[in-house]
C-alpha cells in the first residue's frame, strides 16, 4: 500500500487481495494515503473502496486522522454517494438505542461534527430524533442543534428549552441563527434574559444576525454583568457579531480582573479587526442621506441611501450593520427600517444654460448617476437662463422638459448647448419641471436643481402647492440664497451649499441616491449640542460612511450627508 502511486490508481486486484487478507491492515494503510487529502483520483478511489466495503465509519473515527482529514474523507464519500450521511446517522442512532454503547461518546461526537458539516439535517431527521434519547447530554445538544438547523421551527426549539442540560438549551437557540420569523424573533428576545449565559449569548448573536437593533444595548449590558461567565459570553458574542461598535467595550474587558474574560476579549478584538481589514480592501460604498429633527418627540430621523462604489448595485444592509455616533458618542438604542424605492423614478434636472455643458460639475454629477438608473426610470432636463443673464425676466420655455427612459437621449440632451431664447427663467423652469406632462412615465416625480445666482425675487404662487402635493425637490447652490432656501423649507425640500466643483458633483450624486433604496434610522439624540451625526454601514461584503450636518433653529430641515 505504501507504494501506492498518488498520481495514478492501484489496481483492483491488489486492493481486493489486501481487503480479503486483512481489512485492518488495509485500513491502516489507507489512513496513510488519506492523511494528506488532495482530492486526486487515487484519493477518491480509496474512499470509494472503503465506503463500498463498510469501512468508512472506522476510518472517520480513526485516531490517525484529525478532524479536518476525516472531514475531507466524508465530503468525498458524500459526493460519490449522497446516502452516506443517512448511513452514518442511522449507525449512531442504532448505537444510542441499543442498550450498549457500541460507539463511544467521543467517537459519536466526532461523527456528529462531521455530519453537521456535510448534511443540512433534513435527510437524517429520524435518526437525529432518536439521538435525543442518548444518555450523553453533550451528544444530545449536538443533535438538537442539527435538528433545529434542518427544521428551524421556533415551536420545536421552545420545546427543547425545558431540558435540564444547559448545552442542549444553548444549542437549541443556536439552531435559530439566521431564522427570521416573528415566532423565532419573539423566542430569541425572551432568551436574551435567560439565566444561563450560553443561552443568552446565542440569542444575542441570533438577533444581531437578523438585524434586530434592540439586541445591541443587551450586548453592552451583558458585558457589564456582575458574573464573570456572562462577561466571557458577552466578549465571545461581540466577536461572533463582527461588529466594530463593540471594539471599545472589548478593550475595556481586556482590563477585567478575571483571566477568561480577558482571553476571550482579546480573541474577539482580533476577529473584529480582521473583518475590518478585509472590508477595507474593497472600494468604499457611497453613502448619502438626509437628517430631520422632531424636537416635540425628542426624535432624530436619518434617511440613508447606499450605493456600491463602482455604481454596480444597491447594497443591502441589516439594521445592526449601521453605526451611528454624535460628537464621538455612540448611539446604542435606535430603530432602523428599510424603505425601498418605487419601481419607477421620474427625475427632472433643472440646470443653468452653459456654453460647455459637458464640462460643468453639475452635469458631471448627474451623468455619474447613470450606473444606478434602472431601465424603468425616467430622466428629463430643463435648462434655464441664469437670472443675472436674463435681466430679471422670468418667462416659461416653449419646450417643457420631456422625460425619457433612454440613456442615449438624455446624454445627448445634457451635451447640447441650449439657445437663450429656448430657455425659461429660473422659477419658470422649476415650475415647468414640476407641472410638466410626463406622458407615459409613471412614478413619483422628483426635481434636482442647481443654482449659482443671488436673486431675490420670490417663486410664483402656484409653485408651492404643486410641490407640496407629492413631489420632492432638492437644491444645490454655490451661493447663499435666502429666498430659495426659504422655499425649500416651506415645501420640506432640501437646500445645500456647495463650495467647490467636486462638492457640486458629489451633492448632485447624493441627491439622486436619496431617491433610491434607503433606510430610516430613528433615535433619541444623545448629544444635545451635536453638530454632526456620523453614520457608518459595515457589512461582510463592504462598507461606507458619511457625516450628516445637523440643522440649526427650531424648524425641522433636511440636510444632505457629506462624504467623509
Amino acid at each position: 500500500m505504501r507504494s501506492f502511486d498518488r498520481e495514478g490508481a492501484v489496481t483492483s486486484r491488489l486492493i481486493g487481495e489486501l481487503l480479503v487478507a486483512d481489512p485492518d491492515i488495509f485500513c491502516e494503510a489507507a489512513v496513510q494515503v488519506l492523511k494528506a487529502p488532495d482530492d486526486t483520483r487515487a484519493f477518491q478511489y480509496v474512499v470509494g473502496v472503503l465506503a463500498s466495503h463498510g469501512l468508512l465509519l472506522p476510518i472517520l473515527s480513526h485516531p490517525g486522522l484529525n478532524r479536518e482529514e476525516a472531514l475531507a474523507v466524508a465530503r468525498v464519500a458524500q459526493r460519490a454517494d449522497p446516502q452516506v450521511e443517512t448511513a452514518i446517522a442511522k449507525r449512531l442512532a442504532d448505537s444510542a438505542n441499543s442498550g450498549t454503547l457500541v460507539i463511544s461518546s467521543k467517537i459519536a461526537a466526532r461523527l456528529l461534527e462531521i455530519l453537521s458539516e456535510i448534511s443540512d439535517g433534513s435527510k437524517i431527521l429520524p435518526s437525529l430524533l432518536r439521538l435525543l434519547r442518548h444518555p450523553d447530554p453533550h451528544l444530545r445538544s449536538k443533535a438538537v442543534k442539527m435538528i433545529g438547523r434542518g427544521n428551524p421551527s421556533a415551536k420545536w426549539v421552545q420545546s427543547r428549552l425545558i431540558e435540564a442540560d444547559m448545552r442542549v438549551r444553548a444549542n437549541a437557540i443556536e439552531s435559530l441563527w439566521g431564522v427570521n420569523t416573528p415566532e423565532a424573533r419573539e423566542l430569541l428576545q425572551a432568551s436574551v434574559h435567560d439565566l444561563d449565559n450560553r443561552v443568552a449569548g446565542n440569542a444575542l448573536v441570533a438577533l444581531h444576525r437578523i438585524g434586530d437593533c434592540a439586541a445591541i444595548p443587551e450586548f453592552f449590558r451583558m458585558a457589564a454583568h456582575e458574573l464573570p461567565r456572562f462577561r466571557v459570553t458577552a466578549a465571545w458574542a461581540m466577536g461572533e457579531s463582527g461588529d466594530p461598535r463593540f471594539l471599545e467595550a472589548l478593550a475595556h474587558l481586556l482590563r477585567d480582573e478575571h483571566r477568561p474574560v480577558r482571553t476571550r476579549a482579546l480573541a474577539s478584538l482580533g476577529r473584529i479587526k480582521g473583518v475590518l481589514a478585509k472590508s477595507r480592501q474593497t472600494v468604499p460604498w457611497q453613502v448619502a442621506g438626509l437628517v430631520r429633527d422632531e424636537p416635540q418627540k425628542n426624535l432624530r430621523r436619518l434617511q440613508v441611501a447606499i450605493a456600491a462604489g463602482d455604481g454596480s448595485e444597491y447594497p443591502v444592509a441589516l439594521g445592526t450593520q449601521f453605526l451611528v455616533g454624535e460628537d464621538g458618542q455612540p448611539v446604542v438604542s435606535y430603530r432602523a427600517t428599510e424603505r425601498r424605492s418605487p419601481d419607477i423614478l421620474s427625475v427632472s434636472f433643472v440646470f443653468p444654460r452653459s456654453a460647455a455643458p459637458s464640462s460643468e460639475p453639475w452635469v458631471h454629477g448627474a451623468l455619474s448617476c447613470r450606473p444606478w438608473k434602472r431601465t424603468s426610470d425616467w430622466w428629463g432636463l430643463q435648462t434655464y437662463n441664469p437670472p443675472e443673464e436674463s435681466a430679471g425676466i422670468d418667462h416659461p420655455s416653449k419646450s417643457p422638459p420631456c422625460l425619457t427612459s433612454s440613456l442615449e437621449t438624455i446624454e445627448a440632451a445634457f451635451d447640447q448647448v441650449a439657445e437663450p431664447a429656448s430657455c425659461a427663467g429660473f422659477w419658470s423652469a422649476v415650475l415647468q419641471a414640476v407641472m410638466a406632462d410626463y406622458g407615459t412615465s409613471r412614478g413619483k416625480r422628483h426635481v434636482i436643481v442647481f443654482n449659482r445666482s443671488e436673486f431675490d425675487f420670490p417663486p410664483p404662487g402656484d409653485l408651492t402647492p404643486a410641490v407640496v402635493n407629492g413631489l420632492q425637490i432638492q437644491v444645490v447652490s454655490t451661493v447663499d440664497n435666502p429666498v430659495l432656501e426659504d422655499f425649500c423649507r416651506s415645501v420640506r425640500g432640501v437646500f445645500r451649499i456647495a463650495r467647490s466643483p467636486d462638492e457640486i458633483s458629489q451633492i448632485v450624486r447624493s441627491f439622486y441616491l436619496n431617491l433610491s433604496t434607503h433606510y430610516e434610522i430613528a433615535y433619541a439624540p444623545v448629544s444635545p449640542g451635536c453638530r454632526t451625526v456620523k453614520v457608518r454601514v459595515q457589512t461582510i461584503s463592504g462598507w461606507g460612511e458619511a457625516a450628516f450636518p445637523v440643522a440649526d433653529g427650531p424648524v425641522a430641515r433636511w440636510q444632505v450627508a457629506e462624504r467623509l
